[in-house]
This record gives C-alpha cells, sequence and structure tokens, in this order.
C-alpha cells in the first residue's frame, strides 16, 4: 500500500487535564507524529491544555483540531497561535472550524452568521499574522485597524488546517489553507470524496494538493482479542451515526437500512440501544478494530484514499493504555513511510 506521512492520536479532551496530558507525554515517549486536541463541548478549553501539552513533550506535533472562529476573534486566534509556537517551536498545527451543529446545539448561533466566510477569513488572517505579515484581504466577518502585525510572530510560520465538512468548505481549503481534518466518523469513501475537492479547490488557486495534508480522526480500537476491540467503539459511533448527517454518510457507501436501524435505536434508548442493534459492516466502514494486524489491514484503503495522515480516534482499544502501546510497536511501524 501507499505508506502514510505519520501516525497520529486524537483525545477527546473531555477527561480531567491531567489524563489528557498523560496520554499526550505517551504519544512524545512512544514516537507517534501528533496529538490531536479539540475542545468538545463543554468540557475543555483547548488552548490551555495544547500549551501544557506542548510545554511538557519534546517531540510530537500538537495539533488544535479545532477550534472556532465564530466566537474568537481572528486576531486573537493568531495571537494564541503564535503563543503556542512560541512554547513548542515547530511542533504546532492549527485547526479551524465553525463547527455548526455544535454551535446550534448550544444556541450560540449569531444572527447571521456565515460560518464558511468566518472560516475562510479567520484561516487567511492566522496564516499571514504569524508569517509576520498585515492582511492581504478586507475582513467581513471582524474589524481589524490597516497594516495590523503581531508585534511578535514565530519564525517559522503556522500550519493552519480546516475542519472541513461540505463540499464548499472542503474546496475553499485546498484554495486558502494548508491542510485539512475530517472529524468523526471518517471513511475510506469520504476520504476519497474529501481528497477529489480538495484537489478541486487547490487547482483553482494554482496549487497542489500533495503540499496540502490531508488528516483525519480515524475511529480505532486494537487488542489481543478481535471481538472485545470492535465491541469498544460501538457505543461512540452510535452516537455520531446519531447525529451525523449528509455527505459524511452519503460518501461511505454503507448500508442505509443498517444505519436507520441505529438512529431509531438512539432516539428510543441512547447510545447503548444503537450499539446493541450496530452491525459489523458499519464498524468496517467507519472505523478500523480488531487485532493489530486487523487495524493495519483496515488503514491500507484510507491510504490508497489519499489519506496523509490518520489520527487514530477516541477509544484506542477496551485498555486505552495497551492499545496505544499497540499501535505504536506494531501498527505504526507498519503503516507510515520509513
Amino acid at each position: 500500500m501507499n505508506g502514510f506521512r505519520g501516525l497520529g492520536l486524537s483525545l477527546s479532551n473531555e477527561d480531567p487535564v491531567a489524563d489528557t496530558l498523560a496520554v499526550v507525554a505517551a504519544a512524545d515517549r512512544l514516537g507517534f507524529e501528533e496529538v490531536s486536541l479539540p475542545e468538545s463541548r463543554l468540557f475543555n478549553s483547548v488552548m490551555p491544555v495544547a500549551a501544557a501539552a506542548l510545554h511538557s513533550t519534546q517531540r510530537v506535533t500538537v495539533r488544535i483540531g479545532v477550534a472556532n472562529p465564530v466566537f474568537r476573534n481572528p486576531v486573537l486566534l493568531a495571537l494564541e497561535a503564535a503563543t503556542l509556537a512560541d512554547i513548542g517551536p515547530g511542533r504546532l498545527r492549527f485547526g479551524l472550524g465553525a463547527a455548526e451543529w455544535t454551535v446550534r446545539r448550544f444556541g450560540m448561533d449569531p444572527p447571521g452568521w456565515r460560518p464558511l466566510t468566518n472560516t475562510v477569513e479567520a484561516v487567511r488572517a492566522v496564516r499571514r499574522l504569524t508569517a509576520g505579515e498585515e492582511l492581504d484581504f478586507v475582513p467581513t466577518t471582524f474589524s481589524v485597524a490597516p497594516g495590523l502585525r503581531l508585534d511578535r510572530f514565530p519564525p517559522v510560520p503556522v500550519p493552519v488546517d480546516v475542519g472541513a465538512v461540505s463540499r464548499r468548505m472542503m474546496e475553499v481549503s485546498g484554495e486558502f489553507a494548508d491542510g485539512v481534518q475530517l472529524g468523526a466518523i471518517t471513511s475510506v469513501g469520504y476520504t476519497r470524496w474529501a481528497r477529489q475537492r480538495l484537489a478541486t479547490g487547490a487547482e483553482r488557486a494554482g496549487r497542489n494538493v500533495d503540499d496540502l495534508l490531508l488528516s483525519a480522526n480515524v475511529l480505532t480500537s486494537v487488542g489481543p482479542d478481535r471481538r472485545e476491540a470492535r465491541n469498544a467503539v460501538k457505543e461512540v459511533l452510535a452516537y455520531y451515526l446519531a447525529r451525523v448527517e449528509g455527505v459524511v454518510v452519503d460518501e461511505a457507501g454503507a448500508d442505509p437500512d443498517a444505519v436507520a436501524a441505529v438512529r431509531a435505536a438512539v432516539a428510543e434508548g441512547g447510545e447503548q440501544a444503537g450499539a446493541a442493534v450496530l452491525s459489523d459492516s458499519l464498524v468496517d466502514v467507519f472505523g478500523v478494530a480488531g487485532t493489530p494486524d486487523d487495524v493495519i489491514e483496515g488503514l491500507e484503503p484510507f491510504a490508497d484514499a489519499g489519506l496523509d495522515l490518520p489520527l487514530a480516534w477516541y477509544t484506542f482499544g477496551p485498555d486505552r493504555d495497551a492499545g496505544i502501546r499497540l499501535l505504536a510497536e506494531q501498527v505504526r511501524p507498519a503503516v507510515v513511510n520509513s
């Protein structure tokens, strides 16, 4: 198969900060290329956790995956990116995304907001300002004095990615961003579709899609007992299948009747009820789970679909720490280009 540029971990950032930092330290020690930290619902703010992660590690890249440009002024985002880059020079990727579903769920969507425009203008602003330059456009979603620059900016510009979902967001990411991070329940079919949309946008801007980084949260569980490892992803998969709509599911190639059965069970009895009816075929479409050999085999089609960097996401295994070790010691050497 085509090998990946690396293998990372994508954390929930829902646990106590000390627990999250313990996983980050393990990732640094075990040789993973990246750790992705989100803002998940209303648990932990990502910026202080990322600062602590960068300060306490030596080599792993820490990814903001992702911050919301609707509630944070893009100049503040650029200042946060520059500060984090000073804490961990050369070890930061900065992701932005409007998180429309979450914003609406919390009733925090501002009147007249424009998620795509908010995101694009924030990406352009953070890239320019962290490169020590002034803006090369007049923003419409925030105000800034003409000619404004950061007083101190990183010696190396910060790569800025987008947590893109839709066709339009994927294509404008190809035009303006350094990469894309695909979010929950990524599939091979959706990855292939995303790569094509990213390439369309890159071509429109005269850029080469191979210069961008396509990363993705890939629902992962590994352990010596295949059935136990596969069962470990079912509840979280049921949770997201009940909430994610549109292209993420449509491009996956999943059995629509199987998806509908999970959604109906979750609506009636919650995630545990959804997990009870979740088929093995859905685990195969939306995750890589089982023994280390199963996970290696499951990742191969993602590489062929154009994924550059899989971020093993959320579950890791029935035993979290043991799963992380298996990913580092057995899976990573088999799937990463040497």
